[in-house]
């Protein structure tokens, strides 16, 4: 069993008992990580479902409705009360705005240096040439919103990932580009405003904002990106 096998039966089944399965995540380090971060995954999904409801939820509910009603039949309030509370307001939104501007500066940054350091550490993938990839890669990107409308490049790998910054699914695919392979991740997350470039001493890339998410496309310094950039926005319709 080669990495590429091991990775698509850890994800189909993570807690596989097949001995060549285990044989290989015992000899391979890296793919023993990659388990890890599936089966870290899988927790916390599990942990989100596990919301516990409180046994007087039904009595809160009533209170909310009571306040609300209460609320409502009270008398308005003097103008003075209503000039302070404006003037709040107004300082409380601008401190609100401004906090928002910093979050999302510094979750653009370190997604840049995820995606980065994503693809670092799986460089077995810039070598695969899996002609069954294409189609794949149109299913996966289905299972994300997206829908595949044209053809893009040659699809060399199509492989669901964990992005181990905040472990969340992520598309892993990697194309046939101009100078060598680009890889392109899907993330969701908060989508960036606009095509944003980026670059280390390794890589250049280019975050795009793309449905519930951003498309990460990261190639060698001298890869002319913008054109693939183009044949991704024209080519992926995004349902949700």
């Amino acid at each position: 069993m080669n990495c590429l096998e091991y990775r698509r039966a850890c994800l189909t089944d993570p807690a596989s008992k097949n001995e060549a399965f285990i044989a290989h995540r015992n000899e391979c380090g890296d793919c023993a990580r990659f388990a890890d971060e599936v089966g870290v995954l899988d927790g916390k999904l599990l942990d989100a479902m596990r919301v516990p409801v409180p046994d007087d939820l039904q009595t809160r509910i009533r209170l909310r409705q009571v306040i609300g009603e209460e609320q409502s039949r009270r008398v308005t309030r003097p103008w003075q009360f209503a000039l302070a509370a404006s003037i709040f307001l107004s300082v409380a939104l601008s401190g609100f705005f401004g906090y928002q501007v910093y979050s999302s500066n510094r979750y653009v940054d370190q997604l840049r240096v995820a995606v980065i350091e994503h693809v670092k550490e799986e460089p077995q993938f810039l070598t695969v040439q899996d002609d069954s990839s294409g189609q794949r890669f149109g299913q996966l990107l289905a299972a994300f919103g997206g829908e595949l409308v044209q053809d893009i490049a040659p699809v060399r790998l199509a492989e669901v990932c964990a992005l181990r910054k905040n472990y969340k699914p992520i598309v892993h695919t990697v194309v046939s580009g101009k100078t060598g392979p680009v890889t392109i991740l899907y993330v969701q997350g908060e989508p960036v405003e606009k095509v944003m470039p980026f670059r280390d001493q390794q890589f250049s890339g280019m975050l795009v904002p793309a449905g519930q998410g951003n498309l990460a496309v990261i190639g060698e310094p001298d890869e002319p990106l913008q054109p693939l950039v183009d044949k991704l926005q024209q080519g992926i319709v995004w349902k949700i």
